[in-house]
């Protein structure tokens, strides 16, 4: 009898900070940094219920504190040894910060030019997720990488981008030329087979790390200094230690559009093109940093290339998660030949080589191993 569904475990193990944002921001009063036992700690605060917790007098003393200064109020709220004690008791949760954001929230604290907005992970209650759409969204675009003619030439209708209706084409392209569904509708989108639960990460204290813009520059030509703050996921490679969050991935085997599909998803296939498309996103990472002579952040590519190469062809591959991974990781770039762009233009039928990259706490963001085992 055939089965409706097959169940694998996914494991996923971050390598290097991986940061998929909220879309919240954290301003000072919303959270505040302490130093504990030698480390910087953020405590993220709900007013609501921190001010519950208050005796009448010093919840009247604290909304005088805001009212008399509505900025420099987190400065003295910070002095005050018994509202510290409440903040690190009834926070929401806390992050490990590290020492240079610690030094640029320190010296910008309670000032009138703070730059100090912290963007959040997403959650469910107190523990911080990769929502299994994000997964989801990194195996289609190596599905898709895996399965297109190479060298990518893109159809005529899909070079017009002042068409409304540009976004909608290539959705329609990907479905019916690249994933072989039965129609462009997306009711016959290959991956409706696919489900990824979100991945919870019980009990992980995420830390606050600096985001660096390389290549990106101001008016003047130079580097632009940009104060960028990102709530992350650890990496084996900063912390020195692995761990591992797990989730779980079905595909519909049973459905009849699946049996009857041009194309149909199994685990092997899923692997195989994360580990294909994945290693040449870690060669274009590799290549750019060389010519950029930053031979700290090539060794951390080449570290990642020895995980790559230890793991099993049929239990796992690379993938890249999240903000910050590039155009090369969530687009068909790399398929496309070599050619020439006009002056100040991109022509979307040769390859794009981008002059910029991101760089959380010193490490490219968004790297990680992906395994699967059947349930």
């Amino acid at each position: 009898m055939q089965k409706l569904f097959e169940e694998y475990k996914m494991c996923i193990t971050p390598l290097t900070p991986i940061h998929i944002g909220s879309g919240e921001e954290l301003m000072p009063g919303e959270y505040f940094v302490f130093q504990d036992n030698g480390r910087y700690k953020l405590y993220r605060i709900d007013m609501g219920y921190l001010a519950s917790k208050l005796t009448d007098k010093s919840r009247d003393n604290l909304c005088n504190m805001i009212a008399k200064d509505p900025i420099k109020w987190v400065d003295d709220a910070a002095r005050k040894d018994s509202l510290v004690e409440l903040i690190r008791k009834y926070a929401w949760f806390y992050a490990v910060v590290n020492n240079d954001v610690a030094d640029g929230v320190r010296e910008r604290w309670g000032k009138n030019d703070s730059m100090l907005a912290i963007k959040t992970l997403q959650r469910t209650g107190q523990d911080p997720i990769i929502p299994g759409s994000s997964i989801k969204g990194a195996i289609r675009t190596a599905l898709l990488w895996s399965l297109v003619k190479k060298p990518l030439e893109l159809p005529e209708t899909l070079l017009q981008f002042n068409d409304k209706s540009h976004h909608a084409k290539v959705t329609s392209w990907e479905r019916r030329d690249v994933l072989k569904s039965q129609s462009s509708e997306i009711q016959d989108d290959l991956l409706r087979h696919l489900k990824i639960a979100d991945c919870k990460a019980r009990g992980l204290v995420s830390r606050i790390l600096v985001t660096d813009h390389v290549g990106m520059s101001d008016k003047r030509g130079k580097q632009s200094a940009i104060i960028d703050y990102r709530e992350c996921f650890p990496g084996e490679l900063q912390l020195g230690r692995n761990y591992n969050l797990e989730t779980s991935l079905v595909i519909a085997s049973g459905h009849p559009h699946y049996l009857y599909g041009r194309v149909r998803i199994t685990s092997q296939l899923i692997l195989k093109a994360c580990r294909d498309f994945y290693l040449k996103v870690l060669e274009a990472d590799k290549d750019y940093w060389e010519k950029q002579g930053r031979n700290d952040i090539l060794g951390i590519c080449e570290r990642i290339e020895q995980v790559f190469k230890e793991l099993p062809e049929d239990k796992g591959a690379l993938i890249k998660l999240g903000w910050g991974g590039g155009m090369d990781s969530i687009s068909l770039n790399l398929a496309k030949r070599d050619g020439k762009h006009p002056p100040g233009r991109i022509n979307p039928q040769f390859r794009y080589n981008p002059k910029t990259r991101r760089l959380l706490g010193g490490y490219p963001p968004g790297w990680a191993v992906l395994k699967l085992e059947k349930v």
